[in-house]
């Protein structure tokens, strides 16, 4: 089993929400993983496997609600963490963030899922990215 390259935590309003992976497999590219989701995807450098990963955590958040089939236990635990950790968090980051629409107008858009809400998530998971030691 290979050793992550590199470690990073999702940091959102202080709190840590979420460990990143970051595996070398050169030549092929570099893996990286979010095991607390059991998300894993690739990309031919650090920078796309980074990207890649943040856009299947927004995604799978939707994934898991639009389900046509009940959730298996392992399902209902990552939609859990979701719902009381990931998206309060960013919620609360989007809220803080300048902009013209008003807090509630802002709320009202981040539930109803209208105006790039997974846009405004993946901002922010971006930007909450911090290596830890190592």
């Amino acid at each position: 089993m290979s050793v992550p390259l590199r470690t990073f935590v999702a940091v959102v309003n202080g709190k840590e929400i979420f460990t990143i992976e970051l595996l070398d497999e050169r030549p092929t590219g570099f893996s990286v993983s979010v095991p607390e989701l059991a998300i894993y995807t690739f990309g031919q450098t650090e920078r796309q496997a980074l990207a890649r990963i943040l856009t299947h955590v927004v995604e799978k958040y939707y994934d898991l609600l639009a389900s046509p089939i009940p959730l298996n236990e392992n399902e209902q635990e990552f939609l859990q963490r979701y719902r009381t950790q990931i998206i309060p968090a960013l919620i609360e980051e989007n809220l803080q963030r300048g902009h013209a629409m008003s807090v509630w107008g802002r709320v009202w858009t981040a539930l109803t899922g209208g105006d790039g809400w997974r846009a405004a998530f993946l901002a922010s998971l971006r930007t909450s990215l911090k290596p830890l030691p190592g």
